[in-house]
């Protein structure tokens, strides 16, 4: 009986142990569900966190970008004269952009001296007149805005400033009679001569600016290669921020 007894107690006791053990594991596999759940919600926290930082950044960017121009434009342009006009005060303007306006100045100032000096660019007839010591054949101005050798420079002081004085002019333009006529000279231009180029800033005052400028050719009658002749350019600044030539040499 009393063997029956203990049977029976034993078994309790063992039924009591595999219950408890059964709660122990129930309450680890609880905490581990726990763990990996907090652990999910620390990895989600990140990614929110990361992406909120991420989505900041962008939000900066953006508005920095939008508050640059928008417009690559440069604060000048060639006007219907052929000068150059800047829309802001060149102070705030670094050397680079100087030189990009020298640069069309420069080959505007090309054409304009190749028109007046090289041909003619009013309308003329055929009535002339011959004068000077080698009795040069003048051809008569008949655009109806030039009546004077005054006019003519007006004209060509569109482009060239009055603080320099173009010789030639008084050379290839006569007044007679209050009527004008052009010696509409004509050559042919330097067959070497293939590009011209403003590389730097050489002087510098209130205003006027002197650039260097680089003439390129691919040879000459001498029999040499590539050759390269650095001469002055230099541009007048008036008072409404206009750019005339100054100082100019035609390179061909």
């Amino acid at each position: 009986m009393k063997r029956i007894l203990l049977s029976i107690a034993a078994l309790a006791l063992a039924a009591t142990a595999v219950s408890c053990s059964g709660k122990k594991t129930g309450k680890a596999d609880t905490n581990n569900a726990n763990s990996n759940t907090t652990t999910a919600a620390s990895a989600q926290s990140g990614t929110e966190t990361e992406t909120a930082t991420t989505s900041t950044t962008t939000a900066v960017t953006t508005t920095t970008n939008t508050s640059k121009p928008t417009s690559a434009e440069p604060p000048y342009e060639i006007n219907s004269d052929g000068a150059v006009v800047f829309s802001e005060d060149i102070s705030k303007s670094d050397d680079k952009l100087l030189i990009e306006a020298a640069q069309a100045l420069f080959e505007s100032a090309c054409r304009t001296e190749w028109n007046f000096t090289v041909g003619c660019p009013f309308k003329t007839d055929d009535k002339f007149i011959e004068t000077g010591a080698s009795n040069w054949r003048y051809y008569h101005v008949s655009d109806s805005d030039i009546k004077s050798f005054a006019d003519v420079e007006k004209a060509y002081h569109k482009v060239f400033s009055d603080r320099y004085t173009n010789k030639q002019l008084s050379m290839l333009y006569v007044e007679e009679d209050g009527e004008v006529y052009a010696l509409c000279g004509a050559r042919g231009s330097d067959i070497y001569y293939t590009s011209s180029e403003i590389t730097g800033i050489k002087e510098r005052t209130k205003d006027e600016i002197t650039f260097s400028v680089e003439n390129h050719y691919s040879g000459s009658d001498y029999g040499d290669g590539a050759v390269t002749e650095v001469n002055d350019f230099s541009v007048v600044i008036g008072s409404d921020n206009v750019w005339k030539a100054g100082v100019f040499t035609l390179p061909y």
